[in-house]
């Protein structure tokens, strides 16, 4: 018996799974703080809004490499490819450097936005800056999303 689909399928759940965590923590933390703005300032809410998504992206993009791998697989818009168990093996460890990247750049791009929170509530004119530092932390997210897209692209030949 093969374990090869179990395998891609884990690495799946795992991206996705992560990055979903990372950027509920990360939304929390800001909509804490926003919230408490908000109930003595609620002309603040689009500014608020616009820093508690920013840690939203996070599961996109693992979102986004959940479908890769299901398309690559042909579990999604094709026939089902048949792999070895090392290639599903392949597949579950190309999804860890866009889960965990994920996972954590949405933890603290959510403590670095619900800090954008406290810019607002004092000077609104710099809104802009709190949106900048926190958006830096993104960049971090892409890094592994842009590695397990090689590893799954260019590392696993099918």
């Amino acid at each position: 018996m093969t374990y090869s689909i179990i395998f891609a399928l884990a690495g799946v759940a795992l991206s996705v799974g992560l990055g979903a965590i990372g950027s509920s923590i990360g939304v929390g933390l800001v909509a804490k703080v926003g919230a408490g703005l908000l109930s003595k300032q609620p002309e603040k809410f689009p500014g608020v809004l616009a820093l508690s998504a920013l840690p939203s992206t996070q599961a996109l993009y693992c979102l986004l490499f959940g479908f890769v791998i299901l398309i690559r697989l042909g579990l999604i818009g094709g026939t089902p490819v048949e792999i070895s168990d090392p290639i599903g093996l392949a597949f579950l460890f190309a999804s860890m450097p866009v889960g965990i990247s994920c996972l954590i750049s949405g933890i603290y791009q959510g403590q670095a936005a619900a800090s954008g929170v406290k810019i607002l509530a004092e000077k609104p004119e710099n809104l802009s800056q709190g949106i900048v530092l926190a958006a830096l932390i993104e960049s971090f997210a892409v890094f592994g999303l842009v590695i397990s897209l090689l590893i799954v692209f260019v590392g696993i030949k099918l």
